[in-house]
Protein backbone atom coordinates (compact mmCIF):
# COMPACT_ATOMS: atom_id res chain seq x y z
CA UNK A 1 0.00 0.00 0.00
CA UNK A 2 2.74 2.31 0.95
CA UNK A 3 4.91 1.60 -2.59
CA UNK A 4 8.44 1.06 -1.45
CA UNK A 5 10.52 -1.86 -1.52
CA UNK A 6 10.71 -4.86 0.75
CA UNK A 7 14.43 -3.20 1.71
CA UNK A 8 12.60 -0.06 2.78
CA UNK A 9 9.86 -1.59 4.53
CA UNK A 10 11.78 -4.15 6.53
CA UNK A 11 13.87 -0.77 7.91
CA UNK A 12 10.70 0.97 8.69
CA UNK A 13 9.17 -2.01 10.55
CA UNK A 14 12.54 -2.90 12.95
CA UNK A 15 12.59 1.35 13.50
CA UNK A 16 8.67 1.17 14.78
CA UNK A 17 9.88 -2.06 17.00
CA UNK A 18 12.88 -0.65 18.42
CA UNK A 19 10.71 3.12 19.15
CA UNK A 20 8.62 0.48 21.29
CA UNK A 21 10.90 2.06 24.80
CA UNK A 22 11.44 5.07 23.13
CA UNK A 23 8.44 7.66 23.17
CA UNK A 24 10.89 10.71 23.15
CA UNK A 25 11.94 9.64 19.78
CA UNK A 26 8.12 8.75 18.62
CA UNK A 27 7.38 12.11 19.07
CA UNK A 28 10.27 14.25 17.64
CA UNK A 29 9.33 11.97 14.62
CA UNK A 30 5.70 12.71 14.68
CA UNK A 31 6.13 16.23 14.94
CA UNK A 32 8.79 16.02 11.55
CA UNK A 33 11.44 17.74 13.58
CA UNK A 34 13.77 15.15 13.61
CA UNK A 35 14.40 13.04 10.35
CA UNK A 36 13.78 9.53 9.83
CA UNK A 37 17.46 8.77 8.97
CA UNK A 38 18.68 10.35 12.08
CA UNK A 39 15.71 8.25 14.55
CA UNK A 40 16.41 5.08 12.76
CA UNK A 41 20.29 5.45 13.45
CA UNK A 42 19.20 6.64 17.39
CA UNK A 43 17.14 3.45 17.47
CA UNK A 44 19.96 1.19 17.33
CA UNK A 45 21.86 2.75 19.87
CA UNK A 46 20.21 0.86 23.30
CA UNK A 47 20.72 3.98 25.96
CA UNK A 48 19.30 7.26 25.41
CA UNK A 49 22.06 9.18 24.21
CA UNK A 50 19.72 12.27 22.93
CA UNK A 51 19.81 13.79 19.58
CA UNK A 52 23.80 13.47 18.97
CA UNK A 53 22.95 16.87 17.13
CA UNK A 54 27.01 17.52 16.97
CA UNK A 55 27.32 14.57 14.19
CA UNK A 56 25.25 13.51 11.19
CA UNK A 57 23.51 10.78 10.02
CA UNK A 58 26.80 9.60 9.22
CA UNK A 59 28.68 9.53 12.63
CA UNK A 60 25.32 8.38 14.70
CA UNK A 61 25.50 5.09 12.55
CA UNK A 62 28.82 4.75 13.44
CA UNK A 63 28.49 5.42 16.86
CA UNK A 64 25.14 3.25 16.81
CA UNK A 65 27.76 0.48 14.89
CA UNK A 66 30.48 1.03 18.15
CA UNK A 67 27.40 0.76 20.48
CA UNK A 68 25.13 -1.93 19.36
CA UNK A 69 24.46 -4.99 21.32
CA UNK A 70 25.50 -8.32 19.13
CA UNK A 71 24.05 -11.22 20.67
CA UNK A 72 24.54 -14.54 19.44
CA UNK A 73 21.17 -15.50 18.03
CA UNK A 74 22.05 -11.94 15.77
CA UNK A 75 25.36 -13.54 14.90
CA UNK A 76 23.52 -16.97 13.80
CA UNK A 77 21.11 -15.60 11.81
CA UNK A 78 23.77 -13.11 9.74
CA UNK A 79 25.70 -16.09 9.24
CA UNK A 80 22.82 -18.06 8.12
CA UNK A 81 21.62 -14.98 5.82
CA UNK A 82 24.60 -14.56 4.11
CA UNK A 83 24.52 -15.23 -0.03
CA UNK A 84 25.16 -14.39 -3.52
CA UNK A 85 23.17 -14.49 -6.59
CA UNK A 86 25.40 -14.31 -9.96
CA UNK A 87 23.02 -12.44 -13.19
CA UNK A 88 24.29 -13.09 -16.52
CA UNK A 89 22.55 -10.82 -19.63
CA UNK A 90 21.20 -13.25 -22.54
CA UNK A 91 24.15 -13.65 -24.10
CA UNK A 92 26.74 -13.84 -21.12
CA UNK A 93 28.75 -11.04 -21.90
CA UNK A 94 28.15 -9.26 -18.62
CA UNK A 95 27.05 -10.22 -15.22
CA UNK A 96 25.89 -8.72 -12.35
CA UNK A 97 25.91 -10.14 -8.53
CA UNK A 98 24.80 -8.82 -5.54
CA UNK A 99 24.73 -10.43 -1.96
CA UNK A 100 25.49 -9.92 1.45
CA UNK A 101 28.14 -11.63 4.42
CA UNK A 102 28.13 -11.37 7.91
CA UNK A 103 30.70 -8.55 9.31
CA UNK A 104 33.40 -10.72 9.97
CA UNK A 105 33.55 -12.40 6.55
CA UNK A 106 32.33 -8.86 5.05
CA UNK A 107 35.30 -6.81 6.54
CA UNK A 108 37.82 -9.80 5.28
CA UNK A 109 36.70 -9.66 2.01
CA UNK A 110 36.56 -6.11 1.94
CA UNK A 111 40.45 -6.13 3.13
CA UNK A 112 41.51 -8.92 0.74
CA UNK A 113 40.05 -6.77 -2.19
CA UNK A 114 41.09 -3.32 -0.93
CA UNK A 115 45.11 -4.40 -0.82
CA UNK A 116 45.05 -6.15 -4.17
CA UNK A 117 43.71 -3.47 -5.70
CA UNK A 118 46.34 -1.08 -4.36
CA UNK A 119 49.02 -3.38 -5.31
CA UNK A 120 47.72 -3.48 -9.35
CA UNK A 121 49.65 -1.49 -11.23
CA UNK A 122 48.14 1.38 -13.46
CA UNK A 123 46.97 1.44 -16.44
CA UNK A 124 49.44 2.84 -19.79
CA UNK A 125 49.43 6.28 -20.38
CA UNK A 126 48.05 6.62 -16.99
CA UNK A 127 44.52 6.15 -17.87
CA UNK A 128 42.20 7.10 -14.93
CA UNK A 129 40.17 4.07 -13.44
CA UNK A 130 38.32 4.31 -10.44
CA UNK A 131 38.39 2.45 -7.07
CA UNK A 132 35.06 0.14 -8.32
CA UNK A 133 37.07 -0.81 -11.57
CA UNK A 134 40.28 -1.83 -9.54
CA UNK A 135 38.45 -3.93 -6.85
CA UNK A 136 36.34 -6.06 -9.45
CA UNK A 137 39.77 -6.61 -11.54
CA UNK A 138 40.94 -7.43 -7.66
CA UNK A 139 38.26 -9.72 -7.35
CA UNK A 140 39.19 -11.39 -10.84
CA UNK A 141 42.90 -11.61 -10.02
CA UNK A 142 42.03 -12.99 -6.65
CA UNK A 143 39.80 -15.61 -7.99
CA UNK A 144 42.64 -16.60 -10.64
CA UNK A 145 45.62 -19.39 -9.05
CA UNK A 146 48.98 -18.99 -9.65
CA UNK A 147 48.71 -22.70 -11.47
CA UNK A 148 45.35 -22.88 -13.39
CA UNK A 149 44.27 -26.26 -13.81
CA UNK A 150 44.71 -27.39 -17.51
CA UNK A 151 41.27 -26.43 -19.48
CA UNK A 152 40.25 -27.81 -22.66
CA UNK A 153 38.34 -25.37 -24.40
CA UNK A 154 36.25 -26.07 -27.88
CA UNK A 155 36.09 -22.71 -29.67
CA UNK A 156 33.46 -22.72 -32.59
CA UNK A 157 33.77 -20.82 -35.81
CA UNK A 158 30.79 -20.41 -37.99
CA UNK A 159 32.63 -19.03 -41.19
CA UNK A 160 29.34 -17.98 -42.57
CA UNK A 161 29.10 -14.93 -40.12
CA UNK A 162 32.94 -14.81 -39.08
CA UNK A 163 34.01 -14.12 -42.30
CA UNK A 164 32.12 -11.31 -43.19
CA UNK A 165 32.59 -9.39 -39.46
CA UNK A 166 35.75 -9.95 -38.52
CA UNK A 167 35.32 -12.67 -36.00
CA UNK A 168 32.65 -10.35 -34.18
CA UNK A 169 30.52 -12.80 -34.49
CA UNK A 170 29.99 -16.34 -35.42
CA UNK A 171 32.67 -17.15 -32.46
CA UNK A 172 31.50 -18.82 -29.34
CA UNK A 173 32.62 -22.10 -27.00
CA UNK A 174 31.06 -24.69 -26.86
CA UNK A 175 29.13 -24.78 -23.42
CA UNK A 176 29.58 -20.41 -23.07
CA UNK A 177 28.43 -17.28 -24.59
CA UNK A 178 29.97 -16.10 -28.16
CA UNK A 179 33.16 -14.60 -27.54
CA UNK A 180 35.07 -11.39 -29.50
CA UNK A 181 38.38 -11.51 -30.62
CA UNK A 182 40.28 -9.96 -27.36
CA UNK A 183 38.22 -12.75 -25.22
CA UNK A 184 38.96 -15.37 -27.84
CA UNK A 185 42.92 -14.58 -27.85
CA UNK A 186 42.84 -14.55 -24.18
CA UNK A 187 41.41 -17.67 -23.80
CA UNK A 188 43.61 -19.25 -25.73
CA UNK A 189 46.52 -18.05 -24.46
CA UNK A 190 46.01 -20.30 -21.66
CA UNK A 191 44.54 -23.71 -23.28
CA UNK A 192 44.91 -26.63 -24.51
CA UNK A 193 42.42 -25.50 -27.38
CA UNK A 194 40.84 -27.38 -30.65
CA UNK A 195 39.10 -24.93 -32.93
CA UNK A 196 35.88 -26.52 -34.78
CA UNK A 197 35.16 -24.28 -37.90
CA UNK A 198 31.68 -24.64 -39.62
CA UNK A 199 31.91 -24.36 -43.22
CA UNK A 200 29.22 -22.67 -45.35
CA UNK A 201 27.61 -25.74 -46.43
CA UNK A 202 27.52 -26.51 -42.11
CA UNK A 203 30.49 -29.04 -41.61
CA UNK A 204 33.09 -28.97 -39.20
CA UNK A 205 36.91 -29.03 -39.88
CA UNK A 206 38.67 -29.99 -37.12
CA UNK A 207 41.81 -27.85 -36.61
CA UNK A 208 42.86 -29.25 -33.50
CA UNK A 209 46.45 -28.56 -31.93
CA UNK A 210 48.27 -29.48 -28.46
CA UNK A 211 51.05 -27.21 -28.61
CA UNK A 212 49.65 -24.07 -28.77
CA UNK A 213 50.17 -23.26 -25.24
CA UNK A 214 53.53 -23.54 -23.95
CA UNK A 215 54.80 -26.52 -22.39
CA UNK A 216 56.17 -26.63 -18.82
CA UNK A 217 59.78 -26.83 -19.51
CA UNK A 218 59.49 -23.85 -22.22
CA UNK A 219 57.25 -21.55 -19.38
CA UNK A 220 59.31 -22.27 -16.47
CA UNK A 221 62.83 -21.20 -19.04
CA UNK A 222 60.37 -17.85 -20.25
CA UNK A 223 60.09 -17.26 -16.58
CA UNK A 224 63.55 -17.82 -15.82
CA UNK A 225 64.76 -15.47 -18.29
CA UNK A 226 62.16 -12.67 -17.31
CA UNK A 227 63.90 -13.14 -14.25
CA UNK A 228 61.00 -14.34 -12.32
CA UNK A 229 58.59 -11.42 -13.03
CA UNK A 230 56.47 -9.96 -15.13
CA UNK A 231 58.05 -8.64 -18.58
CA UNK A 232 56.13 -4.82 -18.37
CA UNK A 233 58.08 -2.10 -18.08
CA UNK A 234 58.08 -0.59 -14.36
CA UNK A 235 56.07 -3.77 -13.80
CA UNK A 236 57.77 -6.04 -10.56
CA UNK A 237 55.03 -8.40 -10.05
CA UNK A 238 55.84 -11.73 -9.64
CA UNK A 239 52.54 -13.01 -9.01
CA UNK A 240 49.86 -15.17 -11.38
CA UNK A 241 52.48 -15.24 -14.23
CA UNK A 242 51.30 -15.89 -17.31
CA UNK A 243 52.81 -16.57 -21.03
CA UNK A 244 51.18 -14.58 -24.24
CA UNK A 245 52.08 -14.93 -27.24
CA UNK A 246 53.32 -11.58 -29.54
CA UNK A 247 51.60 -12.81 -32.66
CA UNK A 248 48.35 -14.68 -31.65
CA UNK A 249 48.06 -18.10 -32.25
CA UNK A 250 45.13 -18.24 -34.18
CA UNK A 251 47.54 -15.69 -37.30
CA UNK A 252 49.85 -18.02 -37.22
CA UNK A 253 52.02 -17.36 -33.97
CA UNK A 254 54.28 -19.60 -32.99
CA UNK A 255 54.97 -21.23 -29.34
CA UNK A 256 58.99 -20.54 -29.01
CA UNK A 257 61.10 -18.38 -26.82
CA UNK A 258 60.80 -15.35 -29.35
CA UNK A 259 57.53 -15.49 -29.91
CA UNK A 260 56.79 -15.44 -26.31
CA UNK A 261 56.31 -12.84 -23.29
CA UNK A 262 56.01 -13.28 -19.98
CA UNK A 263 53.13 -11.27 -18.27
CA UNK A 264 51.84 -10.62 -14.56
CA UNK A 265 47.34 -11.36 -14.65
CA UNK A 266 46.98 -7.62 -14.90
CA UNK A 267 49.10 -6.56 -18.02
CA UNK A 268 48.19 -10.26 -19.88
CA UNK A 269 44.30 -10.34 -18.86
CA UNK A 270 43.36 -6.79 -18.92
CA UNK A 271 46.16 -4.16 -20.48
CA UNK A 272 46.57 -6.63 -23.36
CA UNK A 273 43.08 -8.50 -24.15
CA UNK A 274 40.32 -6.52 -22.27
CA UNK A 275 41.67 -2.62 -23.20
CA UNK A 276 43.99 -4.12 -26.81
CA UNK A 277 47.18 -2.54 -26.03
CA UNK A 278 49.43 -3.72 -28.45
CA UNK A 279 53.11 -4.72 -26.95
CA UNK A 280 56.56 -3.57 -28.33
CA UNK A 281 59.99 -4.26 -26.71
CA UNK A 282 61.89 -1.28 -25.83
CA UNK A 283 64.90 -2.61 -24.08
CA UNK A 284 65.97 -6.24 -24.20
CA UNK A 285 63.18 -8.11 -22.93
CA UNK A 286 61.18 -5.57 -21.16
CA UNK A 287 57.57 -4.40 -23.19
CA UNK A 288 55.88 -1.49 -23.02
CA UNK A 289 52.46 -1.10 -24.66
CA UNK A 290 50.37 1.27 -27.11
CA UNK A 291 47.16 2.20 -27.39
CA UNK A 292 44.30 0.75 -29.74
CA UNK A 293 44.80 2.11 -33.18
CA UNK A 294 48.55 3.49 -33.08
CA UNK A 295 50.56 1.73 -36.01
CA UNK A 296 52.22 -1.32 -35.29
CA UNK A 297 55.26 -1.83 -34.14
CA UNK A 298 57.35 -4.70 -35.79
CA UNK A 299 60.40 -4.85 -33.41
CA UNK A 300 61.17 -8.17 -31.64
CA UNK A 301 63.35 -9.22 -29.77
CA UNK A 302 67.03 -10.51 -30.45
Amino acid sequence: RLDISVDSAKTLVRTMRRLQDRPDLQGLLAEGSVSFDRVEALSRIPEDVGLMEWADVAGVRREASHRVRVTAEDEYRSARDQFMVMQPNLDESWWRFWGGLDGPSGSLMDKVLSEAADQLPDLPDDMATDAGWKRAMALVETLTSDEPPPANVTVIVDSRHATGTNGKAGVYLEAGPNVGREALQGILCDADTQVLARSEDGRFMDYGRRQRTAPPALKRALIHAAHGQCQADGCTSRRRLQIHHLVPWVEGGETNQTGLVVLCWFHHQVVVHQRGFRIYFHHERRVRFRRPGHPPDRQRPS
